[in-house]
């Protein structure tokens, strides 16, 4: 007798069946859709919330305006703007080697870039009082030339009222000088001061202290800007582009 138990010969093995069917892939490609839903939703959240702190920086940025458009904040400055009766009067100062306040103005903003720190002072006091020092000296006789060649010239700006029942005041730094504190309101007035053609002045807008939230709108001949509801302790800046009006001629 055989020792091994003999039980017949074993079943072949069965074949697995590789194709899925038709019904269980639908199935499952129905499950992928509803697996992707819900990851687009997240992303679009995603995508909202990063706009909106991008909003919010940028209006951080601009002191919480509602116009950061930077178009809204440059001015041209052309031919048009200039004021012929105080080019010639500054040209008629500059001769006789005196200064009044808008060539004050001028002088001291040149100077606080070009002159050395430790005549600053001296410079300042002298030309509050319409005097030239020895240290502003060169500065006023460049100015005097550039005047007879059209170089630099006095331009006039509108400021316009932006409502009719605003009230308050801005105060106005232009290239790092102070203008002065002017009104907020139903009045239009007009400033006027010297620059150099072919440069780009910058204008700062402080809203004052008492202030409430104020549009401040000026005009030239070809341009306007503005600035919308500059609460008080915020600031805005603005481009004041001078077309240069003058041909250099090279030697």
């Amino acid at each position: 007798m055989s020792a091994v138990s003999s039980r017949g010969s074993p079943a072949p093995p069965r074949k697995l069946n590789t194709t899925v069917p038709k019904r269980r892939r639908r199935h499952r490609s129905r499950r992928s859709g509803i697996w992707w839903l819900p990851l687009t939703i997240r992303i679009s959240l995603w995508l909202g919330v990063v706009a909106l702190v991008t909003v919010v920086v940028t209006l951080l940025m601009n002191g919480g305006f509602d116009d950061p458009n930077p178009q809204s904040k440059t001015i041209q400055l052309t031919d048009q703007d200039i004021d012929p009766e105080t080019t010639n009067l500054g040209k008629t100062y500059l001769h006789q080697n005196q200064v009044d306040q808008r060539l004050a103005f001028y002088l001291w903003s040149e100077a606080q870039h070009r002159l050395p720190a430790d005549t600053l002072t001296e410079v300042r006091n002298a030309l509050t009082h319409g005097a030239v020092t020895l240290a502003s000296g060169g500065l006023v006789k460049e100015m005097s030339e550039d005047l007879d060649q059209g170089r630099v010239a006095a331009y006039t700006i509108w400021f316009e009222p932006g409502d009719q029942h605003a009230t308050g005041a801005v105060n106005l730094v232009l290239n790092g000088a102070e203008l002065g504190q002017y009104p907020v309101g139903p009045d239009r007035y007009a400033i006027t001061f010297y620059a150099k053609t072919g440069s780009v002045l910058h204008l700062q807008i402080a809203a004052a202290a008492d202030s409430k939230p104020v549009v401040f709108r000026a005009a030239t001949a070809t341009s306007e800007a503005v600035t919308r509801k500059l609460s008080a302790g915020k600031t805005d800046s603005w481009d004041m582009l001078v077309q240069q009006t003058y041909e250099v001629h090279n030697p």
